[in-house]
C-alpha cells in the first residue's frame, strides 16, 4: 500500500474513533485507545474500542463494590 493509501487509512480511523469517543476529558486516553485500534488495524475500530477499554477498566469499581465499601463489607 502506498503512502498516500496508508494515510487516508489512519485519518478514516482517528476520525472513526474520534467519533465513537465518549469519555470527555480524556484526550491521552483517546490517543491510546487510537494507537491500540493502529496495531490492530483488522479489527472493526468498534471492537478495538471494546478490548482497549475492557483491558483497562479492569480494576474499575463496580456500584456493587462501592455499595459493600459503603457498608463496611
Amino acid at each position: 500500500m502506498s503512502n498516500e493509501n496508508n494515510d487516508v487509512i489512519m485519518d478514516n480511523m482517528r476520525d472513526n474513533v474520534h467519533e465513537l469517543w465518549v469519555i470527555e476529558g480524556r484526550p491521552d486516553l483517546e490517543a491510546d485507545c487510537l494507537q491500540y485500534c493502529y496495531e490492530n488495524i483488522h479489527t472493526p475500530v468498534p471492537l478495538a474500542m471494546i478490548e482497549f477499554l475492557s483491558q483497562h477498566c479492569s480494576q474499575a469499581l463496580s456500584s456493587q463494590d462501592l455499595e459493600h465499601m459503603a457498608k463496611g463489607e
